[in-house]
């Protein structure tokens, strides 16, 4: 059984409105060409929604993220939007209606596998950069099937066979999809955000996120 375990950082996802076929010289980044997903958050560390849907096979995409996240009695409300378009990603703050501009430091390699490799390439090259293995375990999330891969350091996700993540365990905190719609972009309103906040230069992410070097991880991808 196939999956491609390719998200939108990010990473994968509203009734829109009907969009144009994807430009044929657009690079094609996802196997689903447009669809939205909404997550519920559950746990001890953080509780809340999101919202993320992609177009022109993930070319553009945006998450609505609007969570809490605590601990030991301190908690932090995130109220953001993020859009990516290309190599470009723009994070907004809701609450302050300002936002950021940086670089995608993983789109070119991205590009490039996509272009020369096979899904099953990128598949194995993913799953084992994250360490994640197939657990044979098929779930049924908001109406849709998933299969589960696990990881000591990462827990355990569940991906369509079509590269959409519905579910994410990790330390007793669960990220898992309500509402999947494949085949529905969202609201062009959410794609472009950004051209009505202001919008300043943003960090510098080709040093990697969260400790993960993104390089390295698109340098195991076979081109």
């Amino acid at each position: 059984m196939k999956t491609i375990a390719i998200c939108c950082v990010g990473v994968g996802l509203a009734a829109g409105l009907p969009f144009a076929a994807a430009d044929p010289s657009t690079p094609q980044l996802h196997p689903v060409e447009k669809a939205c997903i909404t997550y519920e958050y559950s746990g001890q560390m953080q509780s809340g929604t999101s919202t993320r849907c992609h177009r022109d096979y993930a070319y553009e995409a945006y998450e609505i993220n609007q969570t809490t996240i605590g601990m030991a009695g301190f908690s932090q409300s995130q109220n953001t939007h993020t859009i990516t378009i290309g190599e470009t990603i723009y994070s907004i703050d809701l609450d302050t209606n300002t936002g950021t501009q940086t670089v995608n430091p993983m789109y070119e390699g991205l590009v490039n596998a996509m272009a020369n490799s096979s899904a099953e390439d990128m598949t194995d090259a993913f799953l084992n950069a994250m360490g994640m293995m197939p657990t044979g375990e098929i779930k049924t999330i908001a109406g849709t099937q998933c299969n589960v891969y696990s990881a000591q350091m990462m827990g355990t996700t569940c991906l369509t066979d079509n590269g959409l993540m519905l579910e994410q365990v990790f330390m007793g905190n669960i990220q898992r999809a309500v509402s999947v719609a494949i085949g529905d972009g969202g609201d062009d309103a959410n794609y472009t955000l950004y051209q009505t906040v202001p919008i300043s230069q943003g960090p510098d992410l080709s040093n990697g996120i969260g400790g993960i070097d993104l390089g390295d991880l698109m340098s195991q991808i076979p081109q």
